[in-house]
Parts: structure tokens; C-alpha cells; sequence
């Protein structure tokens, strides 16, 4: 008897096209009728993920308390994995001002790094910390590791979206980098010059599980950034990008596979 995969699916937050993620996601889980989803826009379920596989994650400034932590690592170390994407490792703090305006969007304060206190033990799982980012832009993604199955037998490709810059938190096995320098616009580290390769997607193991993080994918839809923005432009980033529809493929059979094989 065959056993369905099964993978909640959590995407909610701010300033993020986050119906578009649950969308896109829930499409391509369609493409296999072995795939069973749940959906939610929040961490509370988390202490309920007995019998299921994997989860994949769209959030930002969305952080899971004490007790959701303890038993995402739970999940994690017991063989289940996790796919985050994009904002999930981003904790959004504001300076106290001065206000200013920022590609036309009214920003309280200077966006700051997060502190080492916010949210330890979740950042600590996922493996990195989001600093900055630069403005959208073409990027050049480049593969590093052919020899795992997100990647194996993908070319290096080119895609537009918004360049991240994470302090990676412990060891991870990095498959795609990328090149970038530039200044990070209403935030407090905001230049960052260094033209390093930097972390786009990786893979780290836990206990008995393993989890996946990838910087790419932002998305905003006309009403995101309010109350900062009226009215946003439209932007659905990579999410309409096959390369990048491949990688979230190949992610979601990653975290729906058998528990026994090897990360």
C-alpha cells in the first residue's frame, strides 16, 4: 500500500504576497496525487504534526514562541523536514525614527539587524539570520552543489529578486550561491561591499531530520505594505520563474520523502 506524503503547508506574515506562496505551492503539490497538504497562516498546529513529513514555510516577521520551537526541533530531530523560504529567518525591527521614505514606502524607522535574543532557538534550527536586503534586481544564481537531489542535474540560471543578506548560524551544506554587493536602502547595516558568494538555498541536518532553507522568493500584492504603502506595486518575483518552480518541486518531494532516506 502506497503511503501518501503528507506536508503542512505555513505562509503568513507581513508585507509578502503570502496567498500567492500558499497558491503556488498547493499547485505544484497537486502535480502529485501522492502528496496530501494542510495549510495554515500561523504557527499554532505545530504541536500536532504527528504522521506528517515535512513542512515548507512563507513567513515574515512571524516567529514561533518557546513551545513551537520545541516542537518544530521535536519534529525535526524525530526524521521530519523542514523547507523555509525566503523571509522565514527575518524578524523585522524598526529603529525609533526617524521616519523616512524608501522607494515610496513610509518606513517608521531604519530596519535593524535582529538581535542574537529574538527568537534563538528558531534561528538556531533554520540556520541563519537575515541582515538585509538590496533592492530587487537581476541575479546571477549559481549552483555549487551537484550532488544532492535539489540540485543534481540543475545549471546555473538567471532570475529576478531581491538579493538577501543572512548570518549563517552553524554548518549547512550549501547548493546555490550567488554574487551581490550594493547598498541595503532603509536599513542599518546598509553597505555591504563585500562581493563574497553568498547562501541562496542550503541543507543541514538535525537529529534523525533535516532542513532546508532558500533565500529566493519574494512577493507582494497591492495591498501587503499598508499601512506603510497605500497601495504596492504588484510584484510576483520568481514565483512565475520555472527554475525556481523547479527548485520548490524537487523541495516538496525532498520534504515528502520516506524518513528513512538520508538528508
Amino acid at each position: 500500500m502506497t503511503k501518501p506524503s503528507r506536508i503542512h503547508i505555513i505562509s503568513g506574515g507581513k508585507y509578502h504576497d503570502f496567498d500567492l506562496a500558499r497558491l503556488v505551492l498547493l499547485q505544484i503539490m497537486a502535480e502529485d496525487e501522492t502528496v496530501r497538504a494542510t495549510c495554515a497562516s500561523d504557527f499554532d498546529d505545530v504541536d500536532r504534526l504527528e504522521g506528517y513529513d515535512g513542512v515548507i514555510l512563507y513567513t515574515c516577521d512571524l516567529m514561533p514562541d518557546e513551545a513551537q520551537t520545541a516542537a518544530l526541533e521535536r519534529f525535526v530531530s524525530a526524521g521530519g523536514r523542514l523547507f523555509a523560504l525566503h523571509a522565514t529567518n527575518a524578524p523585522i525591527v524598526f529603529t525609533d525614527g526617524p521616519a523616512i521614505v524608501a522607494s515610496g514606502v513610509h518606513i517608521p524607522g531604519l530596519v535593524e539587524a535582529p538581535p542574537s535574543e529574538t527568537a534563538p532557538g528558531w534561528m538556531a534550527l533554520l540556520g541563519s539570520r537575515f541582515q538585509a536586503h538590496l533592492a530587487g534586481q537581476p541575479m546571477t544564481i549559481n549552483v555549487a552543489d551537484h550532488d544532492h537531489e535539489l540540485t543534481r542535474g540543475l545549471a546555473d540560471f538567471d532570475i529576478v529578486d531581491e538579493p538577501y543578506i543572512a548570518e549563517m548560524l552553524g554548518e549547512a551544506r550549501v547548493l546555490l550561491t550567488s554574487r551581490y554587493k550594493g547598498t541595503a536602502t532603509g536599513y542599518v547595516l546598509s553597505d555591504w561591499e563585500d562581493d563574497t558568494p553568498r547562501p541562496q538555498l542550503y541543507v543541514r541536518d538535525h537529529g534523525a531530520g533535516a532542513v532546508a532553507y532558500m533565500s529566493l522568493g519574494h512577493a507582494c500584492s497591492r495591498f501587503d505594505l499598508q499601512p506603510m504603502m497605500a497601495e504596492a506595486p504588484v510584484i510576483r518575483g520568481p514565483w512565475d520563474d520555472e527554475n525556481y518552480r523547479e527548485i520548490l518541486r524537487r523541495g516538496i518531494r525532498w520534504i515528502g520523502a520516506p524518513r528513512s532516506v538520508a538528508a
